[in-house]
């Protein structure tokens, strides 16, 4: 007489298993390692019990076959999963964690290989740049443009340059008080610090930036000088920092600008500032 009970409650114990173990916490651990979502549950299931079939697989996982089969594929091509065969049904079970290491080991290499053809491809735009250099133009308007522009210039220059600025009043009027308020001034002030970068002021010798003398020499790491009343600006800003000049003109009291990104013109620009530069007093 065949003992049919024992056996059906076996299989029920199978099928109701509780998989909190395992997707709670082998799961997770997997999908940081690098495994797919699909791929770190049923990796997991078949750690807790191997060997299976996909049916059960798809039971405990609450997948589709077709999703089950689909990501075994990929777990035997990496090597994590095995088969054999159990009356004739197909059944999987996983690698000893030997295998996900060797498939660590194995990502390690290839980045240390990417960073190597990184640091090569950086060699390579650096010789390309030095042999053509093609300006880069930005335009742009408004405050939100010129805090921008401004930021842009600051974060991508070298350390230990200095910013060249020939500009005529235009940071007294109302609509350009955000340049001295707190948040803007720290954010500014931390980039300029961490750069060490210096500034030349080149400023127009007039009764307004006369009041502002005392403002000017409290100013670490600034330099100021007036320009010669016949040279005296009205609506325009120049920035030179680095590879780079900023071109800003108010019309209408609307601010519009360019930013051009080439050093043969941010040089000759720089040539330009330290003629006025030279004529200019304190």
């Amino acid at each position: 007489m065949f003992n049919v009970r024992p056996v059906a409650i076996m299989l029920n114990v199978s099928y109701t298993y509780d998989n909190t173990i395992y997707m709670q916490h082998l799961a997770p651990q997997l999908e940081a390692l690098g495994l797919g979502d699909y791929e770190s549950q049923i990796y997991a299931a078949l750690l807790e019990q191997s060997p299976m079939g996909a049916a059960l697989i798809a039971k405990k996982c609450n997948l589709s076959r077709s999703s089950v089969y689909t990501t075994l594929s990929v777990l035997i091509s990496k090597g994590f999963v095995g088969t054999t065969h159990r009356n004739e049904v197909k059944q999987f079970f996983a690698e000893d964690l030997s295998a996900l290491q060797a498939s660590l080991d194995a990502e390690s290499k290839k980045i240390t290989e990417r960073k190597k053809i990184l640091s090569g491809l950086e060699s390579t735009i650096g010789q390309l740049r030095g042999m053509v250099s093609i300006p880069k133009i930005t335009v742009f308007e408004g405050q939100e443009g010129l805090k921008k522009i401004y930021r842009s210039m600051l974060r991508e220059s070298n350390p230990n340059e200095t910013f060249h600025i020939m500009r005529d009043e235009f940071v007294w009027q109302p609509d350009w008080k955000f340049i001295f308020d707190k948040e803007w001034h720290v954010s500014i002030k931390a980039i300029r610090k961490e750069k060490n970068i210096a500034t030349e002021l080149l400023i127009n010798d007039s009764t307004e930036e006369k009041k502002h003398s005392t403002y000017y020499k409290s100013r670490k790491g600034l330099s100021v000088k007036k320009m010669n009343k016949k040279d005296t600006l009205k609506n325009f800003a120049l920035y030179i920092l680095g590879d780079t000049a900023s071109i800003l003109s108010f019309e209408q009291n609307h601010l519009v600008g360019i930013q051009i990104t080439n050093r043969t013109i941010a040089d000759n620009m720089k040539k330009l500032f330290s003629v006025q530069w030279k004529m200019g007093k304190k």
